[in-house]
């Protein structure tokens, strides 16, 4: 059975008010980012710390080959668990975010779903609250819950993209130590 020219740009249009987001928690609190940003989620990984970094930068892990620098985004926020991270110590939950053609994880206490949410369903933080950041684009009900949505890429400045770009190098291999550059 085909479908009608007129049922596909319902359907088209349906869709294009939709958006995914994974929502997850920074203490009691949650939050959710675009799912199109997101790579992927992992768990338990050793990070290496990179000495002299911000307090919210926790250090570098190594991910199948990839150096991805890691940011505790509770520390950068200033919300949710604020506890520090060992050198000995493994990561939690750590999001892989792509942003402006770099990954960066980013630890969050727990991962919690994948939500659809209608993107007129938004309501704008602007009017709600003011932040320093304005890392907050908006907050959505999803079942019984609200939900902050982030916009990820407001929180680097300047400064932070410098570091990412400063830390991260091709030839950059993590030891124990930190990071150690290899000549080619």
């Amino acid at each position: 059975m085909a479908l009608s020219k007129n049922k596909k740009d319902q359907i088209r249009s349906s869709l294009a008010k939709q958006q995914g987001a994974v929502s997850f928690f920074l203490g009691e609190k949650e939050y959710a980012v675009d799912i199109a940003s997101v790579r992927e989620v992992i768990y338990g990984k050793k990070i290496s710390p990179l000495p002299g970094a911000p307090d919210y930068f926790e250090g570098l892990i190594d991910l199948r080959g990839t150096i991805i620098p890691v940011i505790n985004l509770g520390k950068r926020l200033c919300v949710g668990k604020i506890a520090s991270l060992s050198d000995s110590m493994l990561s939690g939950h750590i999001m892989i975010v792509e942003i402006d053609g770099k990954k960066v994880g980013f630890i969050v206490d727990r991962v919690q779903d994948v939500v659809v949410i209608d993107k007129d369903s938004v309501q704008s933080a602007k009017n709600l609250i003011e932040l320093p950041l304005p890392v907050i684009e908006g907050v959505f009900r999803y079942k019984d819950r609200l939900i902050l949505l982030l916009y990820l890429e407001r929180l680097f400045t300047e400064a932070v993209r410098n570091l990412i770009t400063e830390t991260i190098h091709p030839n950059a291999a993590i030891t124990e130590f930190g990071v150690q550059q290899q000549v080619a």
